[in-house]
């Protein structure tokens, strides 16, 4: 009776599955239980496959790598003892990446077509929706927090902003939310252009995609603004330059006369006055005088402990411990993912893991925009994923659940896109 009743239910995975992305962003807990369930009925469904696929055998390589950097991590890694870092943390961190290794495989299943991805890509951009609610009433009518429900188990951040500070909106920090916006908004883009005979489904998504262009100026972060100007040329194509780059050299421009000494006077000083001061300080000197280290010196620092561990690596979490006993400033990580997972893991399983990404970026890359089928929705998926990787090469944002997971399921999705393109060819 009970495994009749459960078999009822696993039917109905995808209806979890979706419900736990609507809710991804806003109610993370409660989204992980309906994902995760989905995930698991997946498995049982498709487990006959599993070390069929060529790209499970590289992910399965690379776990046990990990596996064993962190067991050589704990018995002779000399960095753990001297600079009294935690032997669990090396532990722990396998749990950024071996969890998404099984969503990457688990959750083909729900994107295998182009029907059932446009579906997830419009979901996620209702999902968005309480984001740029949230990051709005922060900036404009005060909405501070944290905002705190179920007994806590829900957070909304609500960062009070000052004269420095950009929108963060239910995120931890405005970077984060940055993240967030940019991966969603080449979605968005692609379902406006999907969308644009009917016009209530276009009005609805211009909607949605002024929101997220205005919470992305908002949240101060040049990484956001950098992936925006890049997002928006690769998703539309060449036809976007009459206006984008007029557009690209006007707000430069304006950047240059504001910023530059050689244009100090009357003109300037109104331009000033016009342009919110934490918006223009970004792009001279004054903007940075506060800060410790660069991110020249932190990478420099990184590739150091990288060549002090280069096989096994330090271990998870060590970075900013060693950092801050050597410099005296502390450094959550070293703002590129790359060299972050090398410190954790060790050089070789960071290049098996580099060739996994280049591959399926190649492949899908390959199918979308030089294959007969000219599909703005699956061009949609690569920019997010490709723009989302090059951010992570001057800070990292992968940490947070809430990106990483759509990070995957974006990889996912090029997967099947590049293998649904295969079979019809």
């Amino acid at each position: 009776m009970i495994k009749d009743n459960l078999l009822r239910v696993l039917k109905y995975d995808y209806i979890f599955f979706r419900v736990g992305l609507f809710l991804l962003p806003s109610a993370f807990p409660i989204a992980g239980f309906f994902i995760i369930f989905s995930l698991i009925s997946q498995t049982l469904k498709r487990r006959a496959s599993f070390l069929k696929d060529k790209f499970n055998k590289t992910l399965i390589l690379i776990s046990v790598l990990m596996i064993i950097s962190c067991v050589v991590q704990n018995l002779f890694n000399i960095y753990i003892k001297d600079y009294g870092i935690e032997s669990y943390l090396t532990w722990i961190g396998l749990f950024n990446w071996i969890p998404f290794f099984w969503i990457f495989w688990a959750s083909q299943g729900f994107l295998e077509t182009d029907k059932k991805r446009k579906i997830i890509s419009e979901i996620l951009c209702f999902s968005t929706i309480p984001v740029i609610f949230s990051g709005l009433g922060q900036q404009f009518f005060n909405w501070v927090g944290p905002l705190k429900f179920l007994n806590g188990l829900i957070v909304w951040y609500q960062r009070p902003i000052d004269d420095i500070s950009g929108l963060t909106g239910l995120f931890n920090h405005a970077n984060y939310a940055g993240s967030w916006l940019n991966l969603v908004l080449p979605i968005c883009i692609g379902l406006l252009y999907y969308h644009s005979q009917n016009k209530k489904k276009s009005i609805f998504f211009l909607s949605i995609l002024i929101g997220i262009l205005v919470c992305i100026f908002l949240t101060n972060s040049r990484n956001a603004w950098g992936c925006t100007i890049l997002t928006i040329p690769i998703v539309i194509g060449i036809k976007s330059f009459r206006w984008f780059l007029p557009t690209l050299l006007g707000i430069s421009s304006m950047i240059a006369i504001t910023t530059m000494k050689i244009f100090k006077g009357e003109v300037q000083d109104s331009l000033r006055n016009i342009i919110p001061n934490k918006v223009w300080l970004e792009f001279t000197n004054e903007g940075f005088n506060t800060l410790d280290a660069t991110r020249i010196e932190i990478l420099n620092s990184a590739k150091e402990i990288i060549i002090a561990n280069p096989l096994v690596g330090t271990g998870s979490g060590s970075f900013p411990i060693i950092y801050e006993f050597q410099t005296g400033f502390w450094k959550g990580h070293s703002h590129n993912l790359f060299t972050e997972f090398a410190i954790s893991n060790g050089i070789p399983s960071t290049i098996l893991f580099l060739i996994f990404l280049i591959y399926i970026i190649y492949i899908s890359f390959a199918k979308i925009f030089k294959g007969s089928k000219n599909n703005i929705s699956d061009k949609a998926l690569w920019t997010a994923s490709f723009i989302f990787l090059l951010s992570q090469m001057i800070d990292i944002q992968y940490f947070d659940g809430r990106i990483s997971l759509i990070f995957w399921l974006f990889l996912a999705s090029l997967k099947c896109i590049a293998e649904e393109k295969k079979k019809l060819t």
